[in-house]
């Protein structure tokens, strides 16, 4: 009680006495650094637990971010093959637009795992009207011609596989010759080049239209390489197809249908005669 009287006549005081007020004045000096070192525990807890959450928060956010990116980096890697592919089905669309044969698009199934030959399997078949020796193309230039047909399924023989013989016409000389596949889907194999032929390094190598199993000028391979050895007869020369063989999943299907139609014997493809090993 006496402490409570004391505080009532103190405040009083404090109020209609200016000499206290001066000496409340005084007493803050004092009283401050005891109320800063009296709230410091508080204080310091505050300022620790903000430290640890948003430390928390911050390797939180950063786990997300981490995670946030990486799959935007897999829906973007998405999105530049779908690009690629759209970039590639616009060549074709291009491409079918010069052509006068009736196209069709094609999209491959499977490739075969010998690494020495080059086939693939296409999801048109049959029911579609793909049929034995139909020539294969893409948007720029002859892949090969189909060899079997199911169904809903054909398979493709490369232009670059070992068993495939196209025959081929310089454009720039007019020499007529043979592009063999060498079983690589980057070379063929050029013969029937006598050593004094007019080809060099450069020249494009389009289809002849002979044995009217593919529609003429149509690119082929460009030559990479021509060489004439003392004592022989031949030329060796090496050309790069200008088909992407064994980059892209779709192809165009063209129907050919020339003024003479082969028989039966000659829809099988050609099989060129080997002379020395085949490396």
């Amino acid at each position: 009680m006496l402490l409570i009287a004391l505080s009532v006549a103190l405040m009083t005081a404090d109020q209609r006495l200016a000499a206290l007020r001066e000496a409340r004045s005084t007493l803050e000096y004092v009283v401050y650094p005891l109320q800063i070192l009296a709230s410091l525990p508080n204080r310091a807890g505050h300022w620790l637990g903000e430290a640890f959450s948003s430390h928390t928060q911050l390797i939180e956010s950063n786990r997300r971010l981490r995670r946030d990116n990486l799959l935007l980096e897999a829906k973007l890697q998405k999105f530049q093959a779908l690009a690629s592919e759209n970039a590639h089905l616009r060549q074709l669309l291009n491409a079918s637009e010069h052509a006068n044969e009736k196209v069709k698009i094609a999209r491959l199934v499977s490739i075969d795992l010998d690494p020495y030959s080059q086939r693939e399997l296409i999801n048109q078949g049959s029911r579609n009207g793909v049929y034995r020796g139909q020539p294969v193309i893409d948007a720029t230039g002859l892949m090969g011609q189909v060899i079997q047909v199911g169904p809903f399924n054909a398979q493709v023989l490369l232009i670059a596989d070992p068993s495939s013989a196209v025959p081929v016409i310089d454009t720039r000389s007019g020499l007529r010759l043979l592009a063999i596949g060498t079983g690589q889907p980057d070379a063929l194999d050029v013969r029937s080049a006598p050593v004094n032929a007019d080809i060099r390094v450069g020249d494009l190598l389009s289809t002849s239209g002979l044995g009217e199993r593919f529609p003429p000028h149509y690119p082929v391979c460009q030559v990479t390489q021509v060489r004439r050895e003392p004592g022989d007869p031949f030329a060796k020369v090496l050309c790069r197809p200008t088909a992407q063989l064994d980059r892209h999943r779709e192809v165009l299907l063209l129907w050919y249908h020339p003024a003479h139609k082969p028989d039966a014997a000659e829809t099988e493809p050609a099989t060129p005669e080997r002379h020395g090993k085949h490396k």
